[in-house]
């Protein structure tokens, strides 16, 4: 199969290829050289998340337990 550069360096991935390969789109590819070819491989994006300071003071809040929680913990470990 044939495909050709833009002048934007821009390719064009043939529907049987994006097919047999599984690429829909906005699928990201990892891009490298081997061996004088070029080889495109799905990429895994993985979201990460920024914590601000209010997130933060969140996840404390969220994190807390009441007396009660506290006392039904410690005898539920054991240590009360």
């Amino acid at each position: 199969m044939l495909t050709q550069v833009s002048t934007r360096g821009q390719i064009t991935l043939p529907a049987e290829i994006r097919r047999a390969a599984q690429v829909r789109p906005g699928d990201h590819l990892l891009v490298r050289v081997e061996g004088g070819r070029i080889v495109l491989e799905p990429a895994v994006i993985v979201p990460v998340e920024r914590y601000t300071e209010e997130r933060m003071r969140e996840f404390a809040r969220e994190a807390e337990m009441s007396p009660e929680e506290l006392d039904a913990a410690r005898k539920r470990w054991g240590l009360s």
